[in-house]
């Protein structure tokens, strides 16, 4: 909570927050204002006051009064003071809807976590916030609020969530009270018009909080309010019931007409002398949105109704889809845009390097009442779909190529329309194939992968299939094949299996004779994946070759290097060197073809791997390093960990145990932080355990507790900046014996031993018991020998040592 010195030092300006309170151990990413904020400070005291002591306020009010711009700057200050130890989190939630199942996942992936677990989203946030001092703030959760007290889904968590994580704090704004136990109201008023006690809100020439807002975001607009004009000013403030929103609204149109103009005919604003003061503002504000909206020109109110349609914000292309022929020319949409955006009804944002549009929840409450008043709803919400899914459709066609980091950050900012525009298609059985298409789509652009989403994939491929009918097809055994893929590679067995086994299923109901290559896919990855036999798991590398043939002559190339990368890995795995370096090459061949970045990453990681695991571990350090930079580069959030995690692997086998154990925790903080894990990955789990062990037969256990294990923990307690920096720092070359440290047949020390034992008729296995090193380890020694010595078979290695050095 916050302290009676922190309260103190955010009410006296100049001072510097106390140490404990200094850097926060996770960063807290606000939304930056976008103008000036006016007044409010006794509110903001009062605020910050009640964080003292209670561990959930609700900032509580009308629409329109200024309840979100309160609450961020109450969190920028709280900030500024470092007043939470791990950081003060806004998270917005008027996108999510009442029936949705995302408030745990919007909430996590504002706290930077990835959204890739198979396990409950609450207990991941309980595991979260369990031992963390933070700040949770949650804007817009009347919709999420039930009809009686503590119910509804915000209520639910917080009552959970507060009871499960003590050091956590929740602030949230809110047309309605939450009902949760131990909740504080801070009612958030209209700004003071000068009418009563403005208290120290009113400047000394009297000019309050409502009428500065006014005269600031005028001038905004171009236009300068005089002093003469002053009183003016007040008078259409006191009309607008000091309504923030209504002032925004207002003061655009003063360049258009004169205050008096305004002042002159309030009948405009219909206000109401009866009812409650928080309806009398709500109809105050839905007048001056009205008024707003008459004095707009035709084209402009036509925007504003259409706009309405999307979710979570548009951008240019979307808006000219959807208004262009619509009573609006195309190259119109733009200049209509900007006007809207001057008059306060759009706000201008970047995501995802493009520029986007957002309307407030109020303003596109009144456009949606607009089309619906229209009868043009239903037009609407089909013309929105049919753009997103074209939009997933040309992302399916090209991601493979140079353009696909664009397009899966493109899909990722757009999520809340993609959902929208399925929704549209599952609502009507006429139409729910395109939303089942639309789900298969969407996951084959891998864009759910890259920007940590794989729960998001398998919602929307789950809800596709609650839409299929009872006859089998093949698009239900693709989205049950891909819905199986996504869980394997989250590591759950217990999803995967039986979405995999209905699949099957249902091809076989089929009676399809011609190879079905998203089945053949996932049955060889979970052969890959899940198999503990070694000798059945190699079944996975006929699968995948059979998946990529099928999948090629269906002309996905996208798919065909998907499959091909798990065949590299599988062949990597399984098979034996020239089978696995075949693979890694064609793998890399086909990426650099394409000129898509995400999959080149990719294609270097596999070949790292190949390199482990049957060549040069300097060479997969080399690789491994470049997938990483290239992985950080483009923003993926899933390769990086993989990447470091292969780097500490192969500093065990180059015996930089120090290093490699720094690392490993690294990798597996990382993993907390994507939700993925080594566990369920077998191949990769023994590969880990392999090193491992191999660590600690080289070093005995007391030099593995010591420099390994302790090691460990602290790459695990390393910021991801300095871990990641420490990874991508080149391995130092290792030092080749001086001539006169060279044995026969230039040797090493070491190499002659291993040769001795070969001699003897060892195998590696024995080799390594034998010098306490591993299987991999003895394998390059034997591979080095083969290269000094120019041979190829051990009964050559073994003849040259009964001839040149056992004498």
């Amino acid at each position: 909570m916050v302290s009676s010195t922190q309260h103190d030092h955010l009410v006296r300006e100049g001072e510097a927050p106390t140490d404990e309170y200094i850097s926060p151990a996770s960063p807290s990413l606000l939304p930056a204002e976008m103008n000036s904020f006016i007044g409010r400070g006794s509110l903001l005291n009062d605020g910050i006051r009640l964080l003292r002591t209670a561990r959930l306020v609700t900032l509580i009010g009308t629409g329109g009064v200024g309840k979100t711009r309160l609450l961020l700057r109450m969190a920028r200050e709280l900030v500024d003071a470092g007043a939470y130890k791990h950081g003060v989190v806004v998270v917005q939630l008027a996108d999510l809807k009442e029936a949705d199942d995302r408030l745990e996942s919007t909430i996590a992936g504002e706290l930077g976590i990835l959204d890739n677990s198979s396990t409950p989203g609450l207990a991941r946030l309980i595991e979260y916030f369990r031992h963390r001092q933070m700040l949770l703030m949650l804007d817009n959760c009347e919709h999420l609020v039930g009809k009686s007290p503590g119910t509804g889904q915000v209520p639910r968590l917080l009552t959970t969530l507060l009871k499960a994580a003590p050091g956590l704090q929740v602030m949230t704004t809110s047309r309605v009270r939450l009902g949760v136990q131990g909740e504080h109201l801070l009612i958030v008023p209209p700004l003071c018009i000068g009418t009563g006690d403005c208290g120290r809100d009113g400047d000394e020439n009297g000019i309050h909080e409502a009428q500065q807002l006014l005269i600031d975001r005028a001038a905004a607009a171009g236009v300068r309010i005089s002093e003469e004009e002053y009183p003016l000013a007040a008078r259409l403030c006191q009309l607008l019931d000091g309504i923030p929103q209504a002032i925004e609204l207002a003061a655009p149109m003063l360049a258009a007409m004169t205050l008096q103009e305004m002042v002159e005919h309030p009948s405009r604003l219909h206000l109401l002398a009866d009812g409650p003061h928080e309806q009398d503002h709500h109809r105050t504000l839905h007048a001056m949105i009205d008024w707003s909206y008459d004095l707009l020109p035709v084209p402009e109110r036509r925007v504003w109704a259409l706009v309405s349609v999307f979710e979570g914000g548009f951008d240019l292309d979307a808006a000219q889809a959807i208004c262009g022929g619509r009573g609006v020319e195309k190259p119109d949409v733009l200049s209509l845009i900007v006007r809207l955006r001057d008059k306060s009804l759009l706000v201008t944002e970047a995501r995802g390097g493009r520029t986007r549009y957002r309307m407030l929840e109020t303003i596109r409450e009144y456009g949606q009442e607009l089309v619906a008043a229209a009868g043009e709803e239903y037009e609407l919400r089909q013309a929105h779909a049919e753009y997103f899914d074209e939009l997933v459709a040309r992302c399916a066609r090209e991601w493979f190529g140079p353009a696909e980091i664009e397009w899966m950050r493109r899909l990722q900012v757009e999520l809340p329309n993609l959902r929208a525009a399925q929704e549209y298609f599952l609502s009507d059985p006429a139409t729910a194939e395109r939303g089942r298409e639309m789900a298969i789509r969407a996951t084959g652009t891998r864009f759910f992968v890259f920007s940590g989403k794989l729960n998001e994939a398998r919602r929307m491929l789950a809800m596709g299939l609650d839409g299929c009918s009872d006859a089998p097809s093949l698009q239900q055994a693709a989205a049950l094949s891909m819905s199986s893929w996504v869980a394997l590679i989250q590591g759950s067995q217990a999803l995967a299996r039986p979405l995999l086994a209905q699949a099957e299923e249902v091809v076989r109901q089929l009676g399809i004779d011609e190879p079905f290559g998203p089945l053949l896919y996932g049955q060889g990855t979970q052969k890959l994946l899940t198999e503990p036999d070694r000798v059945k798991a190699r079944e996975s590398l006929e699968l995948l070759s059979r998946a990529e043939r099928a999948l090629r002559s269906q002309g996905t190339p996208g798919d065909v290097f998907m499959t091909m990368l798990f065949l590299g890995m599988a062949a990597s795995f399984l098979g034996d060197a020239q089978r696995a370096f075949a693979e890694a090459e064609r793998v890399l061949a086909a990426a650099r073809a394409s000129g898509a970045p995400w999959c080149l990453s990719w294609a270097l990681w596999n070949n790292a791997l190949a390199e482990l695991l049957h060549g040069d571990p300097d060479a997969a350090a080399r690789l491994a390093q470049e997938a990483l930079r290239s992985q950080q580069a483009t923003g993926d959030t899933w390769g990086p960990t993989w990447s470091l995690w292969l780097i500490a692997i192969v500093a065990v086998t180059r015996g930089d145990y120090e290093l490699a154990g720094q690392l490993l925790g690294g990798a597996q903080a990382g993993w907390r932080h994507t939700e993925a894990t080594v566990l369920g990955l077998l191949p990769f789990l023994r590969v880990q355990q392999q090193a491992k062990a191999a660590a600690r037969r080289e070093l005995g256990d007391d030099e593995y507790k010591r420099r390994f294990e302790k090691q460990v923990e602290l790459g695990e307690s390393l910021r991801p900046e300095e871990i990641y920096a420490l990874a991508a720092t080149p391995f130092p070359t290792q030092r080749q014996p001086s001539a006169q440290e060279m044995l026969p047949g230039g040797l090493s020390d070491r190499e002659l031993e291993v040769a001795d034992l070969v001699a003897k008729g060892m195998s590696n296995r024995e080799i390594g018991e034998r010098l306490h090193i591993s299987f991999r380890t003895v394998e390059e020694h034997i591979r080095r020998i083969n290269r000094k010595l120019g041979v190829s078979k051990r009964v050559e290695i073994a003849a040259w040592y009964l001839a040149e050095a056992g004498k």
